[in-house]
């Protein structure tokens, strides 16, 4: 079961292009100048690290998104089917 939400999680990933609202464009365009400026000023080892950092930040995310939508897909179906035998 769990390999089959894992698939399911994939696939949702591959075909799911997040639409940005006005909100989350400025907060990422925010994000792209501190970035810019941070970069000005950071030696290279120090760009190594961050960069290290944000890889780390990335995959930490992406298992938290795949174990929520997991639960979340479980929870659904869970509920239904107490729906349907009350």
């Amino acid at each position: 079961m769990k390999r089959i939400l894992e698939d399911l999680w994939y696939s949702y990933q591959i075909e799911n292009v997040v639409k940005f609202g006005n909100k989350e464009k400025e907060m990422a365009n925010k994000i792209l100048i501190a970035e810019e400026t941070l970069q000005k000023s950071l030696t290279d080892e120090q760009k190594a690290a961050l960069k290290i950092y944000e890889d780390c930040l990335d995959e930490v995310s992406a298992a938290c998104e795949k174990k929520a939508f997991v639960k979340g897909v479980r929870f659904a179906v869970g509920f239904l089917l107490e729906a349907l035998y009350m």
